[in-house]
């Protein structure tokens, strides 16, 4: 097996298809087609299942995958210390996260615990990117929510069918968040006819973003006043110089807004689950399960 084996291997997952992977490698089908059927040969398995639609990973292959990733990233280590000047490691590390605090804050504990240089990587974006990302082997975990549906909703369905597991950290009834000088900010709770005379402000999720990836857990088909953003900045700045609302998990931290952001409990039924998400066949290294360990004690103490 050789270091370049590995890198095909990975590819083709990533991609999905042979015929991509060869052009994103620069090598021919046919050259990758062999080193893939040498690989096999070699360790007896039998990594993808091929056919018209593409590839798809085998049981044995997504063991396989999970242990060359790993493999590969040491590599990366190993090289990177050895072939520069300076002699030090760096290391690697992405996340994507639809647009918590909660992400951030844990980001700069996770952040401080390294001692060596590093590369990391914390992206905020739309719920379609934060999947496609971690499908794509771009970021190594997402963080999104979604609302829980007794027999498993569309996003339940949209993950499994993309190869991507789903780990929670915490459930959550919706929350109004405001400005602490909005005249609505002193109620025990909210009903969304209250709301109904207030600008509410949602992340922008694109024209082809269907409903359930919405950010914000109500929906704003009952508002008169809708502003849509793309980045947190503007919605502390916004919530903080307005009367506007938007309606979130509920966990804020307050470091970053000085307690001039409140959140209050919205009168719903919904019950919505905030949590990792991780390609299903290569699982997580070790410094994303050092990341979501942080990520519940973040949460915990909120």
């Amino acid at each position: 097996m050789t270091i370049q084996q590995c890198k095909y291997i990975l590819a083709i997952a990533r991609l999905g298809s042979m015929n991509e992977a060869a052009k994103a490698l620069l090598v021919s089908q046919a050259s990758l087609s062999s080193a893939v059927r040498e690989l096999e040969n070699e360790f007896g398995i039998h990594i993808f299942d091929r056919s018209n639609k593409g590839v798809r990973i085998t049981r044995e292959g997504s063991e396989f995958i999970r242990y060359a990733r790993q493999l590969l990233a040491q590599y990366e280590i190993i090289t990177d210390r050895y072939e520069r000047d300076d002699k030090k490691t760096v290391r690697n590390f992405a996340v994507t996260s639809q647009h918590y605090d909660f992400v951030a804050e844990a980001f700069v504990r996770f952040m401080k615990k390294y001692r060596s240089d590093y590369n990391l990587s914390l992206k905020e974006a739309r719920t379609i990117e934060v999947i496609d990302d971690v499908r794509n082997l771009n970021s190594d975990l997402g963080i999104l929510a979604y609302l829980k549906a007794p027999a498993g909703g569309y996003m339940e369905r949209y993950l499994k069918r993309n190869g991507l597991e789903f780990r929670q950290l915490f459930e959550t009834c919706p929350y109004v968040f405001m400005g602490k000088h909005n005249p609505l900010a002193s109620r025990d709770r909210l009903t969304r006819e209250e709301l109904t005379e207030y600008p509410y402000i949602t992340y922008d999720q694109g024209e082809a973003g269907p409903v359930e990836f919405s950010e914000e857990l109500s929906e704003y088909s009952q508002t008169k006043k809708h502003i849509r953003i793309n980045d947190r900045a503007t919605l502390m700045n916004l919530l903080l110089s307005t009367d506007c609302y938007t309606i979130g998990t509920g966990v804020m931290t307050s470091d970053l807004n000085n307690g001039n952001v409140i959140s209050v409990p919205l009168v719903s039924g919904d019950i919505y689950t905030v949590g990792i998400i991780n390609r299903a066949d290569v699982g997580l290294n070790e410094d994303a399960e050092r990341f979501v360990k942080i990520l519940y004690e973040t949460v915990g103490e909120r």
